[in-house]
């Protein structure tokens, strides 16, 4: 974390020197977090800003920037793109960096710290805005976006949570990671864990009225909270799931922001980014509860949407001898039913979704824990398999993302394929 703050430090001390900034992040609840973590320094620091939160960065967003300008949770990946801009430029990333940028970087890689598991770009967001002023208060958000990344507690993380513990910012405690409310709407509506008797209201009541437990969340104490923790986690692993950490552990409870489940923000969050209401949940990262009953609302349209989605990937997926793939159209939550399944439902391979937006193949893909232990690296197999079809791909080990030309898709799965499989079996000897 030395390394790192160092970078945080000049990056900070860069900033404050600016008249006005404009913010360009991801419009996943990481990029959404990271936004919120630095437009509040900014804001605190009354110096102006401009926010817009974005799917991706390419040259048309390039075209329309005029510096200084900060991008949050992208940027390290595209070096040719950054390059481009004339005038200040700063990267605050925790994607596997890409050749070289000739601008303010900081980026937990370049520190020695694992940016796909052990801090996101929130975290490294709020590496930076810490050194920026009395900004401790905001290491919540920093939190929420790592959750929203599926990273663990650790490394870096760990520092931060114990940081924002110790100063009263947030309470840690066992339980379920779940969102707040009467039990038998929450098991209905969760996707996190994805249960068989998800979304089906009658075999959840069946099942908490075999379990004899009643009540809400958090409020479920003693017994009845640890008969039904085992329970969960039993379904989860009769599943074929290595996902049980997901289901209960460490919670954390938001003493500062607008929402207190530091697991309900996060869904909320990404749920409102991917429904393109970026701005309103932009407001709730700023504090503002004016939008938070339409923010919920949203979250659980989108939860709806991307169980119906989790479906049909059910009903079409395929599979080759390394990965399990998909081939759908205008898909709302590719990234996260991808990562749904192959955490819940399919642990034992890559999950690659490809999804068909207007004239290209939008693909993601995502692993497990388990899977890159044995070698796996996404980030690598999509990128090598992208460009092998005049496309484009990167990210992390566990989770990544591309873009291909229609009607490559079968040699696009192919080149991944024996990508993957090479990786699996090489790390597998080692």
């Amino acid at each position: 974390m030395k390394r790192l703050e160092k970078l945080a430090k000049s990056a900070a001390g860069s900033l404050l020197q600016c008249e006005s900034v404009r913010v360009i992040s991801h419009n996943d609840a990481d990029g959404i977090t990271s936004a919120g973590l630095i437009c509040s320094a900014l804001k605190r620091a009354r110096i102006p800003f401009q926010a817009t939160l974005v799917s991706r960065l390419d040259q048309s967003l390039v075209d329309s920037i005029e510096p200084p300008v900060v991008f949050c949770d992208m940027g390290s990946g595209k070096p040719h793109l950054i390059s481009r801009i004339d005038g200040e430029v700063f990267v605050f990333d925790h994607h596997t960096p890409v050749g070289t940028l000739d601008c303010v970087h900081v980026n937990p890689h370049l520190a020695g710290v694992d940016g796909a598991f052990e801090l996101s770009a929130s975290g490294t967001v709020y590496t930076v805005v810490r050194e920026m002023g009395e900004n401790v208060d905001l290491a919540g958000l920093a939190l929420v976006g790592a959750l929203g990344d599926r990273q663990m507690m650790i490394g870096a993380n760990r520092t931060i949570l114990e940081e924002a513990a110790n100063a009263g910012i947030v309470e840690i405690r066992p339980g379920l990671k779940m969102d707040d409310g009467p039990l038998e709407t929450v098991l209905t509506s969760a996707l996190d864990p994805l249960l068989e008797m998800t979304g089906d209201a009658e075999k959840t009541r069946s099942f908490v009225e075999e379990l004899g437990v009643s009540g809400s969340l958090p409020k479920l104490r003693g017994k009845d909270l640890s008969r039904l923790s085992t329970a969960l986690v039993l379904k989860v692993l009769m599943q074929g799931s290595f996902a049980a950490d997901s289901v209960v552990g460490e919670t954390i409870r938001l003493k500062k922001e607008v929402v207190e489940n530091a697991f309900e923000f996060m869904w909320i969050l990404n749920s409102c980014g991917k429904m393109k209401e970026t701005g309103l949940a932009l407001t709730l990262c700023m504090r503002d509860t004016a939008f938070l009953a339409q923010c919920r609302k949203i979250n659980q349209d989108y939860k709806a949407k991307t169980l119906s989605e989790v479906r049909l990937v059910q009903e079409k997926l395929q599979e080759t001898e390394k990965i399990r793939y998909v081939l759908l159209d205008d898909m709302d939550a590719a990234g996260v039913v991808s990562g749904l399944c192959v955490r819940y439902l399919y642990a034992d391979k890559p999950m690659i979704v490809l999804n068909r937006v207007e004239d290209m193949i939008k693909i993601s893909a995502r692993g497990n824990r388990l899977l890159v232990f044995n070698g796996l690296d996404l980030s690598v197999a999509l990128k090598e398999g992208a460009e092998k079809v005049g496309g484009h791909g990167g990210g992390h080990s566990v989770a990544s993302g591309a873009s291909i030309p229609l009607g490559t898709e079968e040699e696009f799965i192919s080149h991944v394929d024996a990508v993957v499989g090479q990786q699996l079996s090489e790390g597998h000897k080692g």
